[in-house]
């Protein structure tokens, strides 16, 4: 019988590829329906060799889910960097997060789409990465801390986190709507209520 032979590869770019192999399994199939099998298969390695670097199957979702988080939180980032005000703070974290839709759809899907029936330590660990994000969206109503409580700005992070989401579901289904048509859209709507706490400062 034939041994399965392992291509040789650098410890970072084997955990990278560990990675990419796992979050379109991931994607397709789930959390639940997802096996370390799978993984080693479809990575053409032993699962000794995921279990050397991750450890579990929790392990190597959440260091999927992690390693999306974080690619998410630098697009918005780094369109916050170029706002000067509230309403452009706003924009262009829309704009950062349809733009991470557009040009990092597998890394969308794994967070939104896919492997959400997620159980115990690891459905904690996620919520919790997903929390942090909405409280670094906090930071851009500092304008409103004078007309507003800390737990109404978070309330309003999380609505435009939830619309967000919501509306790039529907978008990934309708390739003929440009990205520009989708943060104007989802701009014109949210801004006239968050606009009118400062309207209340400056009465």
């Amino acid at each position: 019988m034939l041994k399965k032979t392992q291509t040789r590869m650098k410890p970072q770019a084997r955990e990278k590829q560990l990675l990419d192999v796992a979050q379109g399994i991931f994607i397709e199939t789930g959390y639940q329906g997802t096996t370390m099998e799978d993984i080693a298969q479809a990575a053409g390695v032993t699962r000794p060799v995921i279990y050397n670097i991750f450890g579990s199957k929790d392990a190597i979702y959440l260091a999927c889910l992690k390693r999306a988080r974080e690619l998410l939180d630098d697009y918005i980032r780094l369109e916050i960097l170029k706002a000067t005000n509230l309403e452009s703070r706003i924009r262009s974290g829309f704009e950062g997060y349809f733009k991470f839709v557009e040009s990092e759809p597998a890394a969308w899907r794994f967070l939104y789409a896919g492997g959400s029936a997620v159980a115990g330590p690891a459905a904690e660990a996620a919520l919790e990465m997903r929390f942090n994000t909405v409280n670094r969206i906090t930071a851009l109503f500092h304008e409103l801390r004078s007309t507003v409580t800390d737990d109404q700005i978070l309330m309003i992070a999380h609505s435009l986190s939830g619309a967000g989401e919501q509306l790039a579901k529907w978008w990934v289904t309708r390739p003929d709507i440009s990205r520009q048509q989708v943060v104007n859209t989802l701009m014109n709507t949210v801004w006239n209520g968050i606009s009118s706490h400062l309207d209340r400062e400056s009465s």
